[in-house]
């Protein structure tokens, strides 16, 4: 078996998973909140999970991600509406992007996660969350894949 470096341990990554950014878990709350901040072009976001660090409240709550470009209009990537209601949900719980544009944040029963196979093009701006409501306790974090489009481009995390 093979022994490799970390530096190629980390070249693999990068080729398979793209560049991985970090948010600080959470409250949802029932406002957009600015998670991630794409800056100096477009990038390919490639996977989007959020993982439930603190057990959710029993408040009913659903979970949207909506992309706010400085230029244009906002984009519905998963609609707060119609979402999978949260409460209760226990730590460890895991969600990822929808297959399509429009499509639910699924939500997994277990700790586990998976990156869907579209992937979606954002331009300059924020990538917020927004709940239909804000539980008194429960924290997601929340963790972005991309590759970058456009020379310079890269993306933030709160």
């Amino acid at each position: 078996m093979p022994i490799y470096e970390q530096s190629q341990l980390e070249n693999i990554a990068l080729a398979h998973t793209g560049i991985r950014v970090e948010s600080a878990a959470a409250l949802i709350t029932g406002a957009l909140v600015t998670k991630f901040t794409v800056v100096g072009g477009n990038v390919m976001m490639i996977g989007f999970t959020g993982e439930i660090m603190v057990p959710i409240a029993a408040t009913a709550c659903t979970v949207g991600l909506l992309h706010t470009p400085t230029t244009g209009t906002v984009s519905t990537i998963a609609p707060v509406a119609g979402g999978t209601d949260i409460q209760s949900f226990a730590a460890g719980r895991m969600a990822r992007l929808p297959a399509a544009l429009g499509g639910i944040l699924t939500w997994t029963a277990t700790a586990y996660g998976t990156f869907t196979a579209t992937k979606y093009i954002l331009r300059p701006g924020a990538l917020g969350i927004q709940g239909s409501a804000a539980p008194a306790t429960g924290t997601v974090a929340w963790t972005l894949f991309y590759v970058p489009v456009d020379y310079g481009a890269y993306v933030t995390g709160s």
